[in-house]
């Protein structure tokens, strides 16, 4: 059965839908398929045109939902779980408040009970743990060489002038007063049966005559690994000197490098028609990599392009039939993280704005001006490889966006641990505690790896490298060490129990909370996919919303821009954050994006 909309008693048809679905939802009408396929319909009136573009809605009316199915993937224990969590939450921070304003001092009593945790780095992961660890119970050391968190998915944003740096950073010290010290540095040495990890520090104050960082030693009771990961480049001759995008210090290169880009194809030498190849080539850019990061960074480099180019108005408006950006990408589709009506989407929407997409291609080399690329040739009829075409590009400024690879330290923390833990692409495997596989069984709950540098199960396959997977595993891991379970056993139990006896960080109060909510034995770590978002340029984004394996919604376009900007600014890790960042958006808005170069 197919809807029919009659109008003529001149209802509204929106209004007319809506109590066709009212029915539906209430299952007045028995297998009803419900069809919404009048495209003139659709295109007249408001309402209906705004759920045509939701590609989750419409899949809704195409085919009838197995809605039992659906319910069963609804990760209900976990809701339940992470809303008592962040009950939780609220109290310590609460209890928190009278230290951090000195009315209140943490006693000798708790001073010797605190356990040291060494937190290595300052990304999602560590910055998670940081916000949500009890600190009279943990004495927190972070070491990392950066000294502040950054919200990673706005680096885009901050390389090409739409947002400051500072608006999207946390100093390390600001993340919690209760911290027990901040040291820059980088952990290059591990002795994991003395427990003890050896840093070098950071070379600072250069020009008053620092000339060796000296290097110590810290003692912990536990080792948080979150090092994160460095950018890949898999051996493509010329792909070190190209850019990256992975921190503040990036972005700033990036920005710095995007205005000399167009500096250098404005100069003199390069005016005139008889110039115009070697203009556009200084003007160009390749974006290597299609995943969400090269995506977003393709978008905002064409919006850049149109603000600094506007006649009368930009910078630059002699560059504006020059300018060109290029997004390489090596698989068949675009941002393959999302679903696939979403990757045609993303791969219209660039194409549409001007931005040149080469899919199944790879750059196997980067020279000064041009870059060498490999494109697989496909039959029309069975899509299998029947060769590569090899071709050049000019460019102007080429930026690394594919790939990841373990940094060093992560080798030399396998170099202690038993072979099992090494996962094929060099990451540490760990259980479903965080805890990685040891020689020594009684070492077992000592350290932990999440984030980047953690190969985790989740199912049959690993959770993916993402910020927001970091995010939970450090706050899960912040309340696993707060309440005090023994992380030498499997599963861990809280003290005082018969699988723990009792030790000096038995909390009554909070056993007797835990033991309520079933969690004397501490729960394995769950990652509750909420969603993927991708910004296009131009007003338009990509939003893929759900709760775990439970599709809510997905929207394209200027809808899913309004969401992506909504959630983008309520995650910013604090107020400070979220008022800049309203700031720079309406700066940019009102004034354009500022390319100086100080």
């Amino acid at each position: 059965m197919k809807l029919y909309v009659d109008n003529s008693e001149g209802e509204e048809p929106h209004s007319v839908w809506y109590n066709r679905y009212k029915e539906y939802q209430s299952d007045v009408l028995d297998d009803y398929d419900f069809v919404l396929n009048d495209q003139e319909l659709i295109e007249s009136d408001p309402a209906l045109n705004l759920l045509s573009s939701e590609i989750g809605v419409k899949e809704y009316f195409n085919k009838k939902m197995d809605l039992s199915h659906h319910q069963e993937n609804i990760p209900f224990s976990v809701l339940a779980e992470r809303t008592f969590d962040t009950i939780e939450d609220i109290f310590q921070h609460l209890q928190r408040i009278p230290y951090e304003n000195g009315s209140a001092k943490i006693t000798a009593e708790e001073e010797l009970s605190r356990k040291t945790v060494v937190v290595l780095g300052s990304g999602w992961g560590a910055h998670a743990l940081m916000k949500v660890a009890n600190c009279n119970k943990l004495r927190i050391i972070v070491v990392s060489p950066s000294n502040h968190f950054v919200f990673t998915p706005m680096l885009a944003s901050a390389a090409t002038g739409t947002v400051e740096y500072r608006s999207m950073t946390e100093a390390v010290r600001s993340a919690n007063g209760m911290i027990e010290e901040y040291i820059e540095g980088k952990a290059v040495g591990i002795d994991i049966n003395k427990k003890r990890v050896t840093v070098r520090l950071s070379s600072l104050l250069d020009q008053y005559g620092e000339t060796e960082p000296p290097v110590m030693e810290l003692q912990y009771d536990h080792l948080v690994v979150a090092v994160g990961c460095k950018v890949d480049c898999k051996g493509v001759p010329g792909a070190t000197k190209s850019l990256r995008l992975k921190s503040c210090d990036d972005a700033r290169k990036l920005r710095t490098a995007i205005g000399e880009c167009f500096e250098y194809a404005s100069r003199p030498d390069v005016s005139g028609a008889d110039n115009e190849k070697e203009r556009t080539r200084r003007s160009t850019f390749l974006i290597v990599g299609g995943g969400p990061t090269g995506v977003e960074l393709a978008g905002e480099l064409y919006d850049l392009a149109e603000d600094v180019t506007r006649p009368h108005k930009g910078s630059y408006p002699r560059l504006r039939d020059n300018v060109k950006v290029v997004l390489c990408h090596s698989g068949s589709a675009l941002v393959p993280q999302f679903e696939q009506p979403l990757q045609e989407e993303a791969l219209k929407s660039l194409k549409r704005k001007g931005v040149e997409v080469i899919l199944n291609t790879r750059v196997t080399e980067l020279k000064e001006g041009y870059a060498k690329l490999s494109t697989k040739e496909l039959d029309k009829e069975t899509g299998e490889e029947t060769g590569r075409v090899e071709s050049e590009l000019p460019i102007g400024l080429s930026v690394w966006c594919a790939g990841t690879a373990p940094v060093s330290f992560v080798s030399h923390l396998l170099d202690q641990l038993p072979e099992s833990a090494r996962n094929a692409d060099g990451r540490i495997k760990v259980d479903k505690w965080l805890r990685p596989e040891m020689n020594d069984p009684s070492l077992l709950g000592s350290v932990f790896v999440l984030g980047d540098a953690a190969a985790c199960m989740d199912d049959d396959d690993f959770l993916p490298q993402t910020a927001q997977v970091a995010g939970q595993q450090g706050a899960y891991l912040a309340r696993l060490l707060s309440r005090g379970y023994d992380l030498e056993i499997t599963p861990p139990a809280l003290p005082c129990t018969p699988l723990s006896p009792c030790d000096i960080f038995y909390d009554p109060i909070l056993t007797e909370w835990l033991k309520l909510r079933g969690l004397d034995v501490a729960s394995k770590f769950s990652f509750l996919n909420l969603g993927l978002l991708a910004y296009l340029g131009g007003g338009e984004a990509l939003s893929q919303v759900q709760i775990g394996d439970f599709p809510l919604f997905a929207y394209s376009g200027s809808v899913a821009f309004v969401l992506w900007r909504s959630v983008y600014l309520v995650k910013q890790v604090a107020t400070k954050n979220r008022v800049l960042v309203t700031f720079d958006w309406i700066k940019t808005n009102c004034f354009g994006r500022d390319l100086t170069r100080l």
